[in-house]
């Protein structure tokens, strides 16, 4: 009786043994996603590098929380996770360095690339609107942002601040988004007359749109930060994506998406400040694509569409 008791409680021992084994982590336990907060505008480019460092780093997953910048802070600041940040406008990474979110920003070697200030409207543009004088026209159905939810809000008020308008366009105002997409899909679908967004906003709508270039005078060349937050759970790996993230080729990625590579000098507020010089090619590059995206007799190619050959190839190949 008792070697069967002794038999009994050795066996369960063992299984108990083996249970406790099976809760242990292993060595092929898989590390958790980093988690990027990224403004909604950024996703077609950060999309695209997701997927070549995912493949070239076996077992790296990235966890994107895309949205309107101005929603960002509260929200890091209230769940204290994340292990890269990439809004769209400084501004808003700056708010994160001085609440210690990140500590080790750099605003000379940290900048991905920038965005271009232009004018869409809906395919034709039936309301002629070509300068930003424009917007201050009676009767004009102007689509807006709320600065306090997306950064192309803060852009668009800074604009036509500086041009003298921003009473008449805030009354032909017929609507306030709380991110860039809204925009770009009330002007697909001719709800609103013209509005302004980022270049990389416009070159999704290429068949559905018009893409009118700003003046120099007001075109933003806004500067993209890209940062490690302090708590990390991967900052080594986060750092790895943040350097091919600022590598020549991450930013030919991004350039791709018609975001700005090298767009010369910009004034203190951040207007273009050299009359256009450095941004003209990549302006005539999205004029193009929405018109040859329109046309199929128009072969797609680097000489009929520059660097955006990959968007425009997609877009042909859409039915909608």
């Amino acid at each position: 009786m008792r070697e069967a008791l002794g038999g009994s409680h050795r066996r369960g021992l063992l299984l108990l043994g083996v249970l406790g084994l099976a809760t242990l982590p292993t060595c092929k336990s898989k590390a958790p996603p980093l988690l990027f907060h990224a403004g909604a505008g950024q996703r077609s480019s950060l999309d695209e590098i997701a997927a070549v460092f995912s493949a070239r780093n076996p077992g790296a997953r990235i966890d994107f929380s895309y949205k309107g910048s101005g929603y960002f802070i509260a929200d890091v600041a209230a769940s204290k996770m994340g292990d890269l940040y990439l809004p769209g406008e400084e501004y808003y990474l700056l708010q994160a360095v001085e609440r210690g979110f990140i500590t080790d920003y750099s605003p000379s070697t940290d900048i991905a690339a920038h965005f271009i200030t232009v004018i869409i409207t809906p395919k034709g543009n039936p309301q002629g609107v070509r300068t930003i004088a424009d917007f201050a026209r009676p009767g004009l159905r102007i689509g807006l942002a709320d600065p306090e939810a997306a950064a192309i809000g803060f852009w668009q008020e800074r604009t036509f601040k500086r041009a003298g308008i921003w009473e008449q366009v805030k009354k032909n105002a017929t609507m306030f988004a709380k991110c860039i997409p809204e925009l770009g899909n009330a002007t697909q679908l001719g709800a609103v007359d013209a509005t302004i967004v980022w270049a990389t906003t416009a070159v999704l709508y290429l068949k559905d749109i018009e893409i009118v270039p700003i003046e120099p005078a007001y075109r933003g060349l806004i500067r993209l930060p890209v940062a490690v937050l302090a708590f990390s759970r991967q900052p080594e790996l986060a750092r790895k994506l943040k350097a091919f993230i600022l590598s020549e080729e991450g930013r030919a990625i991004f350039h791709s998406h018609a975001y700005g590579i090298g767009v010369g000098p910009a004034d203190a507020e951040g207007f273009c400040a050299d009359d256009g010089q450095a941004t003209a090619e990549d302006m005539r590059w999205l004029v193009e694509a929405a018109r040859v995206a329109k046309d199929p007799a128009i072969p797609v190619s680097q000489a009929t569409v520059g660097h955006l050959v990959k968007e425009v190839t997609r877009q042909r190949k859409t039915k909608l």
